[in-house]
C-alpha cells in the first residue's frame, strides 16, 4: 500500500511539473481554442469525444509540440470521430445581436495559416454543431452544463480544466458578458498564473470564488458555497445590517459573548480592527458578486465578520451616544439562520402620529396578508399577491387615492400580470429578452417578450383604468423578478418609484457544473426594455430616492412606506 501512495505521489508531482512547462501565453492559447472546438466542432459539441481528456493529455505531454502542434492535433483526433447530422435549432429570433461575438483573436495565434482557416470555418460556417456541453433538452431556450464530467481527483491540471470549461461557458453563453467592466480575455490571462499556483482545495476555492466574482452578476454564486473555507468558518455574535455605511446591531445570537464585549442592539460599528467598515469590505468583497455598489453593501452581511481568528475588535457608537472599542469573541457561523437578506426586516410604519403593523401573518394560508388598507390608500405586499385574488382586491379598493406596491419581497409568478389589466388602459409590452443560439454559440437572439408569447403583453383594453397615484417601493434587495415586475410599473402613466437602486440582476439562475460536483451560478438570458434599455448592473432607479437611517432602523420605522404614502398624500 506505501508504494501505490508514493507512486501516486510521483505522478501527480510529475503532471504538476509538467502544467508549469507550459507558459501563460500558451495555456492561454490553448483555453481560447480548447473551447471553440468544444462548442463548434461537430463531433466534439455533439459529445463523441472526451474532450475533457483530450486536454489533460495535452497538459501531460507538455508543450513539446507547441500551440500549433497541439492544435493540429486536436483537429486531427475530432475529425477522426464520426458524428451526426444535426438541423440548426430553429431559435424563433426577431433579430441576433453579435455584441458578444469576436473570434478575431484567431488571427493572432501563434499557429499555422493552415490550422487559423480551419477554427475560422468551424466558427464562420457552423455545420451540425451539437448542444451535448450546451444544452441537454432540446426544446429549452436555457444554457445547461448537465453533461460536463466531474473528476474525483485532485490535481493542478484538473483545475486548468476547470478554468477553461468556466471561462468559454461564459464567453458563449453570458449574455452580459458586453457590459462587464473588464474585457473577458483579460481575465483568462490574470487567472491562468493564478490556477497555476493552485496547490490545495482551499487554494481552489479561493480561485473560483475570485471568479466567479469577475462577472459582476448578483446572481452569481457558488453552490455549495465555499465561503466557510475562505472567508471563516466564524462570525459575529450578532446579526447587523449595513446603515449609513455602518453597521448596526440589530439581533443577537450569543447573548454571553455579547455581554462579555459589553454590546447591545442599537450599537453602531464603525471600525473591524482598526479599518473602517467600508475598507474591511472592499478588501473582502472580492470573493462575492455583485452589479452594482448597492448590493456591495447588501451582501457584506455575508461575509463582514467571517474569519478564523477567534477574536476581533471593532470600535463605534454605543445607542447612547458614548464611544466603545472593545474586543468580541466571534461565533460559529451558521449562515442560513442569520438576517433573512431576501426578506423585508421586521418593520412598521409611523404615520400621522400612528403605529401600523403592516405585515400581519395569516396562519391559517401560511404568508403574509397581501393588502393592509391605511385611511384612503392601499398598501399591497407584492411577494405575497396571488393571481386568482387580484379581481376582488383591485375592485375593493378601485376607489383609493393611491396605491402602494412594495417590491422588496420575491414573487415570479407571472399570472399577477393580471394587476395590469385595472393599472393599465390598453396592452403593453414590457419587455424583451436575448436567449442564446446554441447552433451559433455566442451569438444572442433577441426575442419580443420575457416570460413567453403568452405573457407578452402586460395590460388590456380597459377605458376606465385605476384613477389614483401608483407609488412602487424598490431597494437593493429587489432582484431578478422582481426587478422585471419593476419593468412593467415604469408603463403606468405618473407612477413614481420610492426607495434606493435595484440589484441589477435579472434572467434566469444558469450553472456551469464544476470538476467537483459544484456549480457556478449566472444570469443566463438578456432582459432588456422594448427598446433594448438594460437593467443589469443598472438596475431599476428611484424617482425619490429613499434609505433607512441608523435611527430608523433602530425604531424599526419603514421610512420608504411613510415616504410613499407622503406622496399620495400630496396628489391634489
Amino acid at each position: 500500500m506505501k508504494s501505490i501512495v508514493l507512486i501516486c505521489f510521483f505522478t501527480a508531482s510529475a503532471l504538476s511539473a509538467q502544467l508549469s512547462t507550459f507558459s501563460n501565453r500558451d495555456l492561454y492559447e490553448m483555453g481560447k481554442v480548447w473551447g471553440l472546438m468544444k462548442y463548434y466542432h461537430p463531433a466534439i459539441s455533439q459529445g463523441k469525444t472526451d474532450w475533457d481528456g483530450v486536454l489533460l493529455e495535452s497538459f501531460r505531454s507538455g508543450p513539446k509540440e507547441g500551440v500549433n502542434g497541439l492544435v493540429k492535433n486536436w483537429l486531427s483526433k475530432a475529425d477522426q470521430q464520426k458524428f451526426d447530422k444535426v438541423a440548426g435549432k430553429d431559435n424563433k429570433c426577431d433579430s441576433i445581436t453579435l455584441r458578444n461575438f469576436d473570434v478575431s483573436w484567431i488571427d493572432k495565434l501563434k499557429i499555422s495559416p493552415e490550422n487559423k482557416i480551419r477554427l475560422t470555418k468551424l466558427v464562420n460556417q457552423p455545420a451540425d454543431v451539437g448542444s451535448f456541453y450546451s444544452n441537454t433538452a432540446k426544446s429549452s431556450i436555457y444554457f445547461s452544463s448537465a453533461n460536463e464530467k466531474v473528476h474525483g481527483t485532485f490535481s493542478k491540471e484538473v483545475k486548468m480544466l476547470d478554468l477553461f470549461r468556466i471561462w468559454n461557458a461564459i464567453e458563449y453563453f453570458y449574455p452580459y458578458k458586453y457590459l462587464l467592466d473588464h474585457n473577458w480575455d483579460d481575465i483568462l490571462k490574470k487567472y491562468i498564473p493564478l490556477f497555476k499556483k493552485i496547490n490545495n482545495e482551499k487554494d481552489y476555492e479561493s480561485a473560483v470564488m475570485q471568479l466567479a466574482a469577475e462577472l459582476q452578476d448578483t446572481h452569481a454564486g457558488i453552490e455549495e458555497t465555499y465561503q466557510y473555507d475562505v472567508a471563516g468558518k466564524l462570525s459575529s455574535p450578532f446579526t447587523f445590517q449595513m446603515v449609513e455605511n455602518a453597521v448596526l446591531i440589530t439581533g443577537i445570537k450569543d447573548e454571553a459573548k455579547m455581554k462579555k464585549a459589553n454590546l447591545e442592539v442599537g450599537d453602531l460599528i464603525t471600525k473591524i480592527n482598526g479599518k473602517p467598515i467600508l475598507k474591511n469590505i472592499k478588501e473582502k468583497s472580492k470573493y462575492f458578486a455583485f452589479s452594482n455598489p448597492s448590493v456591495e453593501l447588501r451582501e457584506a452581511y455575508s461575509y463582514l465578520f467571517s474569519g478564523d481568528e477567534e477574536t476581533i475588535v471593532v470600535e463605534g457608537i454605543h445607542k447612547n451616544g458614548e464611544k466603545f472599542r472593545t474586543a468580541v469573541e466571534r461565533t460559529k457561523r451558521i449562515f442560513y439562520e442569520e438576517w433573512d437578506k431576501d426578506g423585508i426586516p421586521d418593520l412598521h410604519l409611523v404615520y400621522k402620529g400612528k403605529n401600523y403593523n403592516y405585515l400581519t401573518y395569516n396562519e391559517k394560508e401560511s404568508r403574509l396578508n397581501p393588502s393592509f388598507p391605511i385611511d384612503d390608500k392601499v398598501y399591497f405586499e407584492f411577494a405575497s399577491l396571488k393571481g386568482a385574488e387580484i379581481p376582488s382586491l383591485m375592485e375593493q379598493y378601485k376607489h383609493t387615492k393611491g396605491m402602494v406596491f412594495d417590491l422588496r419581497g420575491y414573487n415570479d409568478n407571472a399570472s399577477l400580470l393580471k394587476v395590469f389589466d385595472y393599472l393599465l388602459t390598453n396592452p403593453v409590452v414590457y419587455g424583451i429578452k436575448t436567449q442564446p443560439n446554441f447552433s451559433q454559440p455566442g451569438k444572442f437572439c433577441f426575442v419580443d417578450n420575457i416570460v413567453n408569447k403568452e405573457y407578452k403583453f402586460a395590460g388590456k383594453d380597459n377605458p376606465d383604468p385605476y384613477k389614483g397615484l401608483v407609488v412602487v417601493i424598490i431597494n437593493e434587495h429587489t432582484q431578478s423578478a422582481e426587478e422585471m415586475w419593476a419593468m412593467v410599473f415604469k408603463k403606468i402613466p405618473n407612477v413614481i418609484f420610492v426607495g434606493s437602486q435595484t440589484a441589477g440582476a435579472d434572467g434566469n439562475k444558469t450553472s456551469i457544473k464544476l470538476t467537483d460536483g459544484h456549480k457556478i451560478i449566472f444570469s443566463g438570458l438578456g432582459i432588456y426594455y422594448p427598446d433594448g434599455g438594460e437593467t443589469q448592473r443598472i438596475g431599476i432607479k428611484p424617482d425619490v430616492v429613499v434609505r433607512p437611517t441608523v435611527e430608523s432602523t433602530r425604531n424599526k420605522e419603514d421610512l420608504l412606506l411613510l415616504r410613499a404614502l407622503e406622496l399620495i398624500d400630496q396628489k391634489k
